[in-house]
């Protein structure tokens, strides 16, 4: 009997054991279980914020690069596309200049990782980015808050730059490339950008430009979303399918919208990438996901600043051999 009342102890919760032994096993197995559900639930968290403005300002910072040292790849590689269509108007053979290169890079990127030009090293995409965000904080610090275009308006909105992209090939077609170029925003902001202040004879040019930058002050890639021609000629492109973002609806929290809230463009992701057209690779959503459930190419999530740095660097690279 005393042998007995010393084999069995109490433990502090008030359970009764034969022996410590098995008390000492529970616990261990209970802790290991805990350890378990932890980090199941760490991987299912929302990113720190910190980590996610850390990759907001990398990219903010690839953009100045590129900004400073390629602005005018936007309105080459656009160039390309009305040489070509003036030089099949007038039946001659088109001839193979920078302009074309640029575009020819700019192209290829894009079918092998997307829209990544337009995220990070499109010079009129950072001006986007910049006056919206400089708008947002003017309107955080006043209190004041600007109407945005309702949803419905938008979708409607976003083939405008198809419209644009078509009326402009076709001036191009039918010899009007200089009416164009006389009248464009793209002159406007390339000579402002060269410091080049003498706009004489560029009124129109003038007025959409301003109309433009008022817009982005409004919506959040506005000129992309809505008019611009090159983001028309990406949409359309066929992109390889290892870099597409996919989203599985069925492990979705309900009523979960974090992803298209966060999106600049507003973008609804599918499980099939499908509409991946639209999509700039800002990699906001990868990041802001609550479970993770987002992703690009097998695990990866489509944002890691590895591959971010290897395609900024890639690119920038091949500007640089190609001399743009």
């Amino acid at each position: 009997m005393q042998e007995n009342r010393k084999n069995r102890t109490i433990t502090k919760n008030g359970c009764q054991t034969a022996a410590g032994r098995t008390t000492a096993r529970v616990k261990i197995t209970s802790k290991a279980a805990r350890r378990k559900n932890t980090s199941n639930t760490a991987r299912r968290k929302i990113r720190p914020k910190t980590a996610r403005m850390l990759q907001e300002w990398f990219r903010i910072l690839v953009q100045i690069m590129f900004f400073l040292a390629a602005p005018s790849v936007y309105s080459a590689a656009f160039s390309a596309a009305k040489h070509a269509l003036s030089a099949m108007g007038a039946g001659v053979p088109l001839e193979w200049t920078g302009f074309t290169v640029q575009f020819l890079v700019v192209v290829v990127y894009t079918i092998l990782f997307g829209r990544f030009f337009c995220g990070w090293a499109c010079a009129f995409g950072a001006v986007n980015d910049w006056i919206y965000r400089f708008s947002q904080w003017v309107q955080k610090k006043t209190g004041r808050h600007l109407p945005e275009i309702p949803e419905r308006a938008a979708g409607i909105l976003s083939k405008m730059k198809f419209v644009v992209l078509i009326g402009l090939l076709a001036l191009c077609f039918f010899q009007r490339e200089t009416a164009i170029t006389a009248n464009s925003p793209w002159t406007v902001f390339a000579l402002l950008r060269a410091r080049h202040f003498e706009l004489a004879g560029n009124t129109i040019g003038i007025v959409l430009l301003l109309a433009m930058l008022v817009g982005m002050a409004f919506q959040e890639r506005f000129f992309c979303r809505f008019f611009c021609p090159m983001g028309a000629i990406f949409a359309l492109l066929p992109y390889l399918p290892f870099f597409h973002l996919t989203r599985h609806a069925d492990q979705c929290p309900d009523s979960c919208r974090a992803c298209k809230n966060t999106c600049p463009v507003d973008l609804h992701i599918s499980a099939d990438g499908k509409n991946m057209g639209e999509c700039i690779r800002c990699g906001r959503c990868s990041g802001i996901c609550p479970r993770g459930n987002i992703t690009s190419w097998g695990k990866l999530k489509g944002n890691e600043w590895w591959m971010d740095l290897a395609k900024a660097g890639g690119l920038y690279l091949l500007f640089w051999v190609l001399q743009v």
